[in-house]
Parts: C-alpha cells; structure tokens; sequence
C-alpha cells in the first residue's frame, strides 16, 4: 500500500512539476478619480442635473495573451442633484462594479454594480436610499441610473417632490 501511495504521488509531483504557469501579467491597478455631469430625463416629470464625484480603484486582469478578462472597481461615490432651483446634496456612498470580457470577441458580456446606489438626505429628515445590483447591458443608454434593477428602490415620489417647482 506504501509503495502505491508512493507511485501516485510521485506521479502527482511529476505532473505538476510539468504543468506550465499562465503567462499572463499580473493584474494591474489604477486610482480612479473621476467627475461629471450627467442629465435624468426619465426619473421625474422634469429633468435633473447630477453632477457626480467618484473616487477609488479600477484593476484590470488579462489573460496569457494580454486581452483583457475581467475589469473590478470598487468606488466611493457622491452626487447633487439640481431642478427647478432646488439641489439635494448626495452623501457618499460606496459599490463594486463587476466587468466581465468573452474571451473570444473581447465584448462584456456582463458588466453589473453591487452596493449603494443612491444616498440623498431630503427635507424634512428623510432619506432617499436605493442598494442592490444594477445591470449595466440592460441600460446600454443610461448615463446615470438611480434605482438598482433588484434591490431596495427608493422613494422617488419624495425625491422628486424635493426638487419640484
């Protein structure tokens, strides 16, 4: 039984000793210091600027051939809203988005955020607060997306009421 045991993990060794590393480069990491405006047309009956302020890490993998595989962030964002006159200044809020790549096309095939959506203080004490996972290919036009697609939504009556004429 020993000399078996010996003979299998010899071979084990053997094989593993074979087995070639993946090429591929260590994944790479960048700060992320971004901000923006972006309009909401479609949340309220009237639009709303957002000026955004993101902070925080992109890493990017690649695989044996350098295409890239897979893209991580993980930010800290804040946002103000203005309509009518009105602002509502966002507190910080943090997510993870998650980029997936087909390896054969190079295209997302899945590209989803997980976390904080949206965090606004409203008048009178409230809080607008949206959380879950938004997907991103489902709203290939969006510039800026309020509610998670599954998740806790928000008031958005109140918020709107917050920025109305």
């Amino acid at each position: 039984m020993r000399k078996l045991l010996f003979v299998i993990t010899a071979a084990a060794l053997g094989i593993v000793g074979l087995a070639q590393p993946a090429a591929a480069d260590p994944p790479t990491r960048q700060d992320l210091d971004f901000t923006g405006t972006a309009e909401l047309a479609d949340v309220c009956s009237f639009p709303i600027t957002v000026d955004i302020t993101q902070r925080g890490t992109v890493t990017q993998f690649t695989d044996r051939n350098g295409d890239i595989t897979r893209i991580e962030v993980h930010a800290v964002e804040q946002d103000v809203f203005t309509a009518n006159g009105k602002t509502l200044a966002g507190l910080p809020y943090t997510y993870n988005i998650h980029v997936l790549f087909a390896p054969d096309t190079g295209e997302a095939t899945h590209a989803y955020a997980t976390g904080v959506v949206s965090r606004v203080p409203l008048p009178g004490g409230a809080l607008f607060l949206t959380a879950g996972r938004v997907d991103f290919i489902e709203h290939p036009d969006a510039a800026f997306i309020l509610q998670p697609d599954v998740g806790a939504q928000g008031n958005i009556q109140g918020f709107c009421a917050a920025l109305a004429p």
